[in-house]
């Protein structure tokens, strides 16, 4: 049975990506490109392109790169309202109608930052992230048995539009660094992370619930 998928944030991060496969396999894909900034919003947006079978919550913000000292309160909220508020959101609005017919899939990619902590200093990103990761916990075993399942994926090192497009991919001493820095030595693919979403979406992980999975190529263990 064909279903009805929501992909948010569409053109940045993952979705590029995870809309192409879900296309590919004969779903129907609602995308929302811009950020939702409120609940009303979503409520709204849900209410005349839904109900959805499947939420790909796909949520995307730029990474300041300061000491956690310098994480000023603009910056902090500006994370929290980019990926942390809109994924609440998004779930009350979604999860109502998933539950009333006893199926649904919702599908939050995070990052592996949520599994270890990035060389780099990004605390407020990693805070927001790591929410997000508690999220799809507390969400998951609350749905399971409405017949819901809510899962994560953890990627780093994927090619994306948001934090490796393609003018930092070409650049010879960044993947010198991937080489170094990823057990893989290589990048992951778009295509790569997208078949993660699409499996936890899929019915052949029916029996799995609140996990988070790493799509990193190893980084996590470097």
């Amino acid at each position: 049975m064909r279903r009805r998928v929501l992909v948010t944030d569409a053109n940045d991060f993952l979705g590029p990506g995870v809309v192409e496969r879900f296309r590919a396999e004969g779903e129907e894909v609602v995308t929302r490109a811009a950020p939702f900034t409120s609940r009303a919003e979503v409520a709204a947006f849900v209410a005349e392109h839904g109900p959805f079978d499947v939420l790909v919550a796909n949520l995307e913000v730029p990474i300041t790169v300061a000491p956690v000292e310098e994480h000023d309160d603009a910056t902090l909220v500006g994370v929290f309202d980019r990926l942390v508020h809109p994924l609440f959101w998004l779930l009350a609005a979604c999860l109502p109608d998933m539950r009333a017919q006893g199926d649904g899939v919702v599908v939050v990619p995070t990052s592996a930052v949520v599994l270890r902590s990035s060389g780099h200093p990004v605390a407020a990103y990693e805070a927001a992230r790591s929410a997000q990761a508690s999220v799809v916990r507390s969400a998951a075993k609350e749905a399971a048995g409405s017949g819901v399942r809510v899962n994560g994926v953890a990627p780093n090192f994927i090619e994306n539009p948001s934090y490796f497009p393609p003018e930092t991919v070409e650049d010879p001493s960044f993947r010198a660094a991937v080489r170094a820095e990823v057990p893989a030595q290589r990048l992951g693919s778009a295509a790569e992370a997208a078949a993660v979403v699409w499996w936890l979406a899929s019915s052949e992980s029916s029996y799995v619930h609140g996990v988070i999975v790493p799509t990193d190529g190893g980084w996590r263990l470097a």
